[in-house]
């Protein structure tokens, strides 16, 4: 690919105090494009989520280098990683995490409100967004209002709404029957395609890991296996 990577990890490791320290990240390097999507697998315990965190500038690394969109995650200061996050990244999480007292078009609408861009814009591209992903006839529903599939939409929709350079998803399946969860796996394709958006996706569901461009496999904060999928 000609494309400068979105993400770029280089020997990272991630060691948390301890007698002995747990080793939660062992080495892992790895390049993702715009545009790109890919699965992160494994067992319980093999370092998924501690490996999200650090894709998402939400942790630092003990060592290696983690860049995002060509910046060094470990050289930037809390407020310059909280404005990486804010303006190049979208996470999804399996819980949703949507705050009941606000309506979809609001929900989504929070994820610009550390992007400087004034109200009327942000429920102008809420709006947009939720269309996007199939929610414009639920704009003014509350979370308890929407199934478990709405409610993910309206999640998706605000991790995409500042057109990030890049999405991560945490478990996104997790909390939904399989017919819902495969309509999000091909919604998540379709975004990312449409979009140009680079995704990575946290999984235990191996036909959710089938549906992305490819897939890695951690054991013990390593890489193990890697492969292409058809």
């Amino acid at each position: 690919m000609s494309a400068a990577p979105v993400l770029e990890l280089a020997d990272v490791r991630k060691a948390y105090p301890g007698s002995p320290p747990v080793n939660s990240v062992a080495g892992v390097s790895l390049a993702l494009h715009p545009g790109e999507r890919l699965a992160v697998v494994g067992p319980s315990g093999s370092g998924k989520t501690t490996l999200m965190h650090l894709m998402a500038a939400l942790e630092r690394p003990t060592s290696g280098t983690v860049r995002i969109a060509g910046h060094d995650v470990g050289q930037l200061g809390d407020g310059e990683a909280s404005g990486l996050r804010a303006h190049l990244l979208g996470v999804i999480f399996q819980q949703f995490f949507l705050l009941d007292a606000l309506s979809a078009v609001q929900n989504v609408a929070a994820g610009l409100l550390y992007c400087a861009i004034p109200a009327h814009r942000r429920q102008e591209m809420a709006i947009e967004t939720l269309q996007l992903v199939g929610l414009g006839h639920r704009l003014g529903h509350r979370p308890s209002q929407l199934s478990g599939g709405e409610q993910q939409r309206v999640a998706i929709a605000r991790a995409l709404v500042g057109r990030p350079a890049m999405m991560l998803a945490d478990e996104p399946t997790g909390n939904l029957d399989q017919a819902t969860g495969r309509e999000i796996v091909a919604l998540l394709r379709e975004l990312t395609q449409t979009q140009r958006t680079a995704l990575v996706v946290i999984t235990h569901d191996q036909a959710v890991a089938a549906a992305m461009d490819r897939q890695v496999e951690l054991r013990d904060g390593r890489v193990v296996a890697e492969r292409r999928n058809p």
